[in-house]
């Protein structure tokens, strides 16, 4: 790690370097409500606050999705999730979305690594050049496991070729079952008054709700669709859905937008390439590294201003490679450490500690309990530590704790945590936590694993799952 900070210093850096660049503009998201200052789109790099494409953002804001029409819900964010946040003028988030590119079933294995869901190609990527890692989860640990007919739910980057895209993976994860609703996300093609295409699949859209309402669809557009499974018809090939809902989601002229993805239809004369559904502009953009000679399959952040016509006219371009910055980071409490192997977990993310440099800890060991910032690279599964920095547990950080559930108080929204070792510790809950695999009602002598904020002796939960 090149530069050891505390917390507090790393929130504080945060900030600054948002009210220094979020400029006058405004815009909303495309899943918000409000005005924004800045909108962040891209894939989860880490946690400390949440980390979008290397950038840190305060996220003490419960993260929402949809996975069925109208209706959002409560979400956990993961490594490799797509997400889409909204910064207020201190560079905290306002909104913060979990956008899921595909969900359905693997309808054909066309290589090891690569397949198809809902007509569009998936490809995993195991080379950090190449942008995030994909991450898998579920019961499935590499590209091997994939089996067709299985049930997925894919983030992933549109990586334009040629007419259509493909979904470069960035999470993999296994569902148990469909879920109630199919979901795809592309970029509108041959529109008609009938519908329109997402690569190789047809969507009708007769009977579908278009959101932002009022809003027209038109060709180029980056859509997200839901379909109940049982409107699904065709082959495997030339797959046909008819949509429930399509979310239109483009942004809003003039606003400050980062976004990360890899770089497609590079025209360097007139210094300008696709990231996505987006045109970029970058001939008045600062280049990071600055000898950074722009290349086709690249993983970029862009920062810059959306223009009237649509296009990103850049201010910053940084190259993702896994050189220039730490392809991960973590900040958190060390939790189910087995020593022999140097593996454990920081914020719900597995961790790879056997080649490890350790900084600052305590005989020069790790320990259940202990607060880390760690950097490293991505296996498929979690992170592969180079550094791990140990320090004092900060007051307001987000900490973790594992533990038996009494003095249970559900009216109070609140229980006693005892850990193995170490001093109880209470517990409170609101209507942002996240309960997994456990319920108030079923809390009483769980072993449970909490997230949360730790500030005057309580901890307010962000996250509280069963851990049996």
């Amino acid at each position: 790690m090149s530069a050891k900070v505390s917390w507090a210093a790393l929130a504080a850096a945060t900030l600054l370097a948002a009210l220094t660049a979020a400029g006058c503009g405004g815009g909303v998201g495309s899943g918000g409500t409000g005005a924004s200052v800045e909108i962040a789109q891209g894939t989860v790099s880490g946690f400390g606050s949440v980390i979008v494409d290397g950038q840190h953002v305060d996220d003490r804001v419960p993260a929402r999705r949809e996975d069925e029409p109208g209706v959002d819900r409560l979400s956990d964010v993961h490594l490799g999730d797509q997400v889409e946040i909204e910064l207020d003028e201190g560079g905290a988030a306002t909104h913060l979305r979990v956008q899921a590119t595909l969900a359905g079933s693997v309808d054909t294995l066309l290589a090891p690594g690569r397949f198809v869901v809902l007509g569009q190609e998936v490809q995993v990527n195991a080379d950090a050049a190449l942008g995030p890692v994909t991450q898998f989860d579920g019961d499935w640990t590499g590209p091997a496991d994939v089996l067709a007919g299985a049930a997925v739910e894919v983030h992933g980057v549109l990586v334009p070729q040629g007419g259509t895209s493909v979904v470069r993976a960035t999470r993999i994860e296994r569902l148990a079952a469909l879920p109630a609703y199919l979901k795809v996300s592309g970029i509108v093609a041959g529109l008609s008054a009938a519908g329109f295409d997402l690569g190789a699949l047809h969507v009708q859209t007769a009977t579908a709700a278009v959101v932002p309402a009022g809003r027209a669809l038109a060709n180029g557009q980056l859509v997200t669709v839901l379909a109940a499974p049982t409107g699904r018809s065709g082959s495997a090939a030339a797959p046909v859905i008819v949509a429930a809902q399509v979310r239109i989601r483009d942004l809003a002229a003039g606003a400050l937008v980062s976004v990360g993805g890899n770089v497609a239809a590079l025209d360097a004369a007139a210094r300008r390439f696709r990231l996505g559904a987006l045109e970029v502009d970058y001939a008045g953009a600062a280049l990071s590294p600055p000898l950074l000679a722009l290349a086709e399959g690249q993983y970029v952040r862009v920062r810059g201003r959306l223009q009237p016509d649509g296009t990103l006219r850049a201010d910053a371009v940084t190259l993702r490679d896994g050189r220039n910055e730490a392809e991960a980071e973590l900040t958190g409490t060390v939790v189910d450490l087995d020593v022999a192997t140097q593996r454990f977990t920081v914020r719900g993310v597995p961790v790879d500690a056997r080649n490890a440099e350790l900084e600052g800890c305590p005989n020069g060991v790790l320990a259940e309990g202990q607060f880390v910032q760690i950097e490293g690279a991505l296996g498929a599964t979690g992170v592969l530590a180079r550094e791990v920095h140990c320090e004092d547990e900060p007051e307001g950080g987000t900490v973790g704790r594992k533990g038996v559930a009494g003095a249970v108080d559900v009216a109070g929204s609140r229980f006693v945590l005892t850990p193995a070792s170490g001093a109880p510790v209470t517990v409170a809950w609101t209507s942002g936590t996240i309960f997994e695999k456990v319920t108030p009602q079923s809390l009483d002598g769980a072993r449970v694993e909490v997230e949360g904020v730790l500030a005057g002796g309580v901890m307010t939960a962000r996250k509280i799952e069963r851990a049996d």
